[in-house]
């Protein structure tokens, strides 16, 4: 899988389901561009980083076995985020790279309507 990202720019909509409404802010998904994350965080210690950002922005991490995708969706599924009922959510695949996790989620704060809690 490719260690770059970019965010998908259809990903922004509103959702209902029943009662239960969703926002579906972003997705990241691996691209053929360079990385746009150039944060230093990400060489040094990104377990340590990522762990501080999802505290200081009120994140839960739920960890997906995207084995369930279709093989072209498994290549290309890095990340998702969304908020649902109050709670935000960041999706990512079970055993991710740490720094592709980091990466994924600077990017999706840099571009996205994320502000700390």
């Amino acid at each position: 899988m490719p260690e770059t990202a970019a965010i998908t720019d259809d990903a922004r909509r509103m959702e209902s389901q029943g009662a239960q409404e969703r926002r579906v802010v972003g997705g990241v998904l691996a691209s053929e561009n360079g990385n746009p994350n150039c944060s230093p965080d990400v060489t040094s210690d990104p377990v340590t980083v990522f762990e501080a950002l999802t505290k200081k922005y009120g994140l839960r991490v739920v960890e997906w076995d995207i084995s369930v995708l279709e093989p072209e969706l498994r290549e290309a599924y890095v990340a998702h985020y969304l908020e649902q009922k109050g709670d935000r959510i960041f999706i990512v695949p079970v055993g991710q790279d740490p720094r592709t996790r980091l990466s994924a989620l600077n990017h999706l704060l840099a571009h996205q309507e994320v502000a700390p809690v």
